[in-house]
């Protein structure tokens, strides 16, 4: 049956799980030793739903596992009774506060986590977390860089907070890791699509994945409404950098460029870095290499002896025939004719 209210959700949400039975038995003699802590993690408790590793720095990185690999998300309670110590995800986390309070460490900076706070964390980002008392009610969503793929493409070529937040998290090459924490006022519509969200991720046996997605972009669109509001010149700051460098990639390589040897290089999506170059030029990336080509093309006619054979080479075309239609829909002229006009214009 479908959970209807926020007390069902909250009485099916909040049932002390075997694993924090097993805890409170054994609590006064609990091993602190991550070692320790891991191995009873995977083989008493986890039933391998969690996968994690611990590198040679001695950092424990959790990766997802095949189930969260098939659903793109997972939402968690976070267990109570015991410390989460330092680790990292190999995924964007949401941390969302639905009772009492607890601490967290990021980055080496704690972070007291209240009723109605929402936290996200970029992949790669080091933090822990004391221990959750009875009352506190704290849920985990891990989302997978896949998640972000298809209709939420829409909502990555958005110049907003979240979206920048995604890119660079996901699809960026750059190795900082950023947290983003936000209150939810009671009341609010973002509220109301958190409860409506765990309400149907809840109702196990009629739970609809197309339900789950629409209140996740609903969910991404209204924090990044909100958030940007106070964040906007900063954001507008960002998307001018990723523009300006988009725009030199494309000017040195314009003579053989293709998109997904670009996508690689600034470690984007092509879907997305497709829609970012339609949204900062108004064109796509066809129509830009033609823009570009073209007028280095002219260039060329005006201030050079280069044979049209040569020109057409040295702007990265390999067929002369496409060349000449291509100039002549641009200029309305034929290479020689324009040559002809520039020539006569200038003597």
């Amino acid at each position: 049956m479908r959970l209807k209210s926020y007390e069902e959700l909250f009485e099916r949400i909040n049932t002390r799980t075997d694993i924090e039975e097993n805890i409170l038995q054994t609590l006064d003699h609990f091993p602190k030793d991550i070692n320790q802590i891991l191995e009873i993690l995977r083989d008493k408790y986890n039933d391998g739903k969690i996968i994690m590793e611990k590198d040679e720095n001695g950092i424990v990185t959790s990766y997802p596992n095949e189930v969260d690999k098939l659903n793109n998300f997972t939402i968690r309670r976070k267990t109570k009774y015991i410390p989460i110590l330092e680790h990292k995800h190999e995924y964007i986390e949401i941390v969302y506060v639905l009772q009492g309070s607890f601490i967290q460490k990021i980055k080496g900076r704690q972070i007291q986590m209240n009723k109605g706070d929402l936290c996200i964390l970029d992949r790669n980002v080091l933090h822990s977390s004391l221990p959750l008392s009875e009352s506190d009610v704290v849920v985990n969503i891990t989302l997978t860089p896949k998640f972000f793929d298809g209709i939420f493409m829409y909502l990555l070529s958005d110049d907003n907070y979240i979206s920048n937040f995604v890119i660079n998290s996901l699809y960026s090459k750059s190795k900082s890791q950023n947290f983003l924490k936000h209150h939810i006022k009671e009341g609010t519509m973002i509220q109301k699509i958190l409860e409506n969200l765990l309400l149907e991720y809840y109702s196990i046996e009629h739970r609809s994945s197309a339900a789950i997605n629409g209140y996740f972009l609903i969910l991404f669109t209204e924090l990044s409404r909100e958030i940007t509001d106070r964040t906007g010149e900063d954001i507008k700051d960002e998307q001018n950098k990723v523009r300006e460098k988009i725009l030199t990639y494309i000017r040195d390589r314009y003579k053989d460029i293709n998109l997904n040897e670009m996508a690689e290089y600034f470690n984007f999506h092509p879907s997305y870095l497709s829609s970012l170059i339609k949204k900062e030029f108004g064109k796509n990336l066809k129509e830009l290499l033609i823009e570009l080509r073209m007028t280095e093309a002219s260039k060329l006619l005006k201030n050079t002896d280069m044979t049209i054979e040569n020109i057409v080479s040295e702007v990265g075309y390999t067929n002369s025939s496409h060349f000449y239609n291509i100039f002549k829909k641009t200029y309305g002229l034929t290479p020689n004719q324009y040559k002809t006009r520039v020539i006569k214009k200038d003597s």
